[in-house]
């Protein structure tokens, strides 16, 4: 277990994944009959909720509820909890109506990233995980070699053809998300799909032969057209929307002009000053008021991380 808490949301996953387990089809049969496992369902993209204090809370079902499951779906052996008990998660039929079911009254499904900012730390990375998985066997049911239909096996965690035998392992895609920096100011970058006043970090996916710090420089001088003197790691957070690993890193870049992509259409320098304030309420520019990422994305810890810095 790791000592240092990652302050990203879906990271720092309570579950021993007990990867030794997942062959072992004989104790993954005992935990989905034993009462104490536990089963988290989904319906589409869309956890099984319940309401709490400040918002809501993952809705853990008996073992019962594995027979919820769509036939075309498989379930999945997430791990074991800190009390012992086995963690497990299913997808739902496409048409699964709440109403008149047996979990009619006991909660709601929900979009998980509205409703990410409220789960507790140990929610959100269970159910990121499960969701992120889930949405791989959807989209894999067929060889990606020979076309043949896949069978998933080992708790979910292995596909295999069963025509030309291949092996399929769940996929994660890696990103670079960075803060551009210069002395005392960040570079942010608006998306036209952004809300009013948002600004963010940039990021990109890493292509084939790169490293990150690599794409990182890469993705600036493609983005802003200003170029990567260095870049230092910061921290990573799993993304499951659908299956990124955003790993975050702060780049120094030379002076020079910006030169905007179609992808951007507008950045904003700001002091450290003026960051802190996006980052707690919005601070007036001559662009007008603007407002970096909440605490749920990356973006916001990669600019505490630079305001922090000496």
């Amino acid at each position: 277990m790791l000592h240092t808490r990652n302050p990203n949301t879906f990271a720092n996953g309570p579950l021993d994944r007990s990867g030794h387990r997942r062959k072992d089809a004989a104790w993954l049969e005992a935990a989905a009959q034993d009462a104490s496992s536990l089963v988290c369902a989904f319906l589409g993209d869309k956890p099984f909720l319940q309401e709490a204090a400040k918002g809501f809370a993952a809705q853990w079902l008996a073992p019962q509820a594995l027979a919820l499951a769509d036939r075309g779906a498989p379930t999945l052996f997430l791990g074991v909890e800190a009390g012992g008990a086995a963690v497990f998660a299913i997808d739902l039929p496409r048409g699964f109506e709440l109403g008149g079911s047996v979990l009619e009254g006991l909660g709601d499904f929900a979009d998980l990233r509205m409703a990410a900012a409220t789960l507790s730390d140990d929610d959100a990375a269970t159910l990121g995980c499960a969701k992120a998985l889930l949405d791989w066997h959807r989209r894999h049911r067929f060889c990606a070699n020979c076309g043949a239909g896949s069978t998933a096996l080992e708790g979910g965690w292995k596909r295999v053809c069963s025509a030309c035998g291949t092996e399929h392992f769940p996929r994660v895609d890696p990103v670079a998300i960075m803060l551009p920096v210069r002395g005392d100011r960040c570079l942010l970058g608006r998306q036209k799909r952004f809300p009013p006043g948002m600004y963010s970090a940039l990021a990109g996916f890493v292509e084939p032969g790169e490293t990150v710090e690599e794409a990182a420089a890469r993705e600036v001088l493609e983005e802003v057209g200003l170029v990567a003197t260095s870049a230092r790691y910061v921290g990573a957070q799993p993304w499951p929307f659908p299956s990124q690993l955003m790993m975050g890193l702060i780049v120094e870049v030379e002076a020079g002009d910006t030169q905007l992509e179609d992808e951007i259409s507008a950045v904003i320098w700001l002091t450290k000053r003026e960051a802190k304030a996006a980052l707690t309420g919005g601070v007036d520019t001559p662009s007008g008021r603007v407002f970096a990422p909440p605490k749920l994305a990356i973006a916001h810890h990669l600019m505490q991380a630079w305001i922090a810095e000496a």
